[in-house]
């Protein structure tokens, strides 16, 4: 951006939101071109990324909607981002292209939950753990957890990417919770969607039931399409009875077909999965004394009532056995550890998992159907295994060289997410670059046994948008044209508004 132009752009936003709110200083600039997928995709940011022009934080719709405007009359991309925790590179700037970050964090109010409505109405700015807490006080829960690892990420973050949350295997993915939205389009128009599309509906939340679904659009979109300002998501009571319970199998088809029938029949809140077969040898030498060569399923179990309770874990009990399983009495330690399997400290979740690979670690992740899933993992699996040398992480506390993982986390509907985590040498050009050949590999290998899809986009779409039908894609650029003509709203996600680069 231009000097002039950036001095006239900084002087209106300072006239919307107040000088305190406005920074263009290298330090923030910088601050706000790094995020969490730096590391896990292994894109230098001097190769493809760089800071924004400017970073503002709006407090309101209608500053959002001014600052939108602003940007249309100066053709400046606008990117809205929260906590900074995405995998994708939704929220960071594109090199060449810079622009405006709307850092939404100050926009994290609970602006009204009602009972009877069943529904909270938030700004997208809120985090996880702030959510949890003001549920807790109204005596609900969003069901949800939030993603794994992340209690600082915020919801309209995970709104954007298509979050999966801890808890799906019960409640469904954050999108699929989601009612009505408030957003803000390109030109500035605010816009409600849902039951608040009437004008004579207030406070009823409801998404279906004005024709066409126009929430669907802006979820998962990563703000390509607009600025979402305020949103509805379902609650739900909070469960009185809850157990941490595990499995063991003897292969991993008998733990597939277990894990299926217990989502199928909604016995499971969360689910962990580990096939022994994926496991590098230094784990496999110490599983294998403790619960021998047998596939795990360690998940969470929940109930209202104390009978139903009761009869739900003999059911999961008998469903095991006739697959083989075996009981592993993890629920004595957790509950002496003061763990579990679904509550914040997550100890089965990202953030542990992300404190043992370090600093290099990185990570693929796919979504197939559970029953394919064993044959998306070993086709990533004979990739990873014929490339080693490009793992450079390590845990010497249990003698693990090129220590790698795959991990099966559970979705509704019989849907697994594939996790790959792969770390690497950062510091070693040439294993790097392994790294970056090995990953696309493996994610090209999900892909290429036609039952999977990725699950993080983002930026970094390529491997994905080459196989979207074409007619698919003319769509998707279509709605961009349509609501985006000067192609202001995060241009490069998902590989829209990026044309006159063609």
């Amino acid at each position: 951006m231009e000097a002039v132009a950036s001095e006239n752009i900084v002087k209106g936003l300072v006239e919307i939101v107040g000088q305190k709110y406005v920074r263009a200083d290298d330090v923030i600039r910088w601050t706000y071109a790094i995020e969490d997928f730096a590391g896990t995709f292994f894109h230098p940011l001097s190769d493809k990324y760089g800071p924004p022009d400017i970073v503002v934080k709006p407090h309101s719709a209608e500053e959002v909607s001014k600052i939108l405007k602003l940007a249309n009359t100066h053709k400046i991309p606008i990117i809205a981002r929260g906590g900074g925790s995405d995998m994708t590179g939704a929220a960071t700037p594109l090199k060449k292209k810079g622009g405006i970050i709307l850092d939404m964090t100050d926009m994290n109010r609970v602006l009204d939950f009602q009972e009877g409505l069943n529904a909270v109405r938030v700004q997208p700015g809120i985090r996880w753990g702030e959510l949890h807490h003001e549920l807790a006080k109204k005596g609900v829960t969003a069901g949800l957890q939030g993603p794994h690892g992340f209690l600082g990420a915020t919801l309209g973050g995970g709104i954007g990417g298509n979050c999966f949350s801890i808890n799906s295997p019960k409640y469904g993915w954050l999108n699929e919770n989601i009612l009505n939205l408030q957003v803000v389009l390109p030109n500035g128009d605010i816009i409600e969607t849902g039951s608040l599309a009437n004008t004579k509906v207030k406070d009823w939340y409801y998404r279906y039931c004005n024709g066409p679904d126009l929430v669907g659009i802006f979820l998962g979109a990563a703000g390509s399409f607009g600025v979402i300002t305020e949103f509805t998501l379902r609650t739900y009571p909070i469960p009185e009875y809850s157990a941490t319970l595990a499995y063991s199998f003897p292969d991993t088809d008998s733990e597939i077909k277990f894990v299926f029938k217990l989502e199928w029949y909604g016995y499971v809140t969360d689910l962990w999965g580990i096939a022994f077969f994926t496991l590098p040898d230094s784990l496999k030498r110490i599983l294998a004394p403790l619960v021998g060569e047998r596939d795990l399923a360690i998940f969470a179990t929940e109930a209202y009532d104390k009978d139903i309770f009761k009869a739900q874990k003999k059911a999961i009990d008998k469903m095991a056995k006739e697959f083989n399983g075996i009981a592993i009495p993890v629920e004595g330690i957790c509950r002496a550890l003061g763990i579990s399997i679904i509550n914040q400290t997550e100890w089965m979740g990202g953030g542990i998992f992300g404190k043992v690979m370090g600093p290099n670690g990185s990570d693929t992740c796919s979504i197939a159907h559970l029953p394919q899933w064993q044959r998306v993992v070993g086709s990533a699996l004979e990739i990873m295994k014929e490339n080693e040398d490009a793992l450079s992480g390590s845990i010497p506390l249990i003698g693990a060289d090129h220590f790698f993982l795959f991990a099966q986390l559970l979705g509704r509907g019989g849907v697994a997410n594939t996790f790959a985590m792969t770390p690497a040498d950062f510091m070693d050009p040439e294993n790097l670059k392994k790294a970056q050949d090995l990953y696309q590999a493996i994610v090209e290998s999900y892909m290429d046994t036609g039952v999977t899809a990725l699950y993080r986009i983002g930026k970094e779409s390529q491997f994905l948008t080459k196989r979207f039908k074409p007619e698919y894609i003319s769509f998707m650029k279509a709605i961009k044209k349509a609501l985006d003509p000067n192609n202001i709203m995060n241009p490069g996600v998902h590989g829209l508004g990026l044309e006159e680069e063609e």
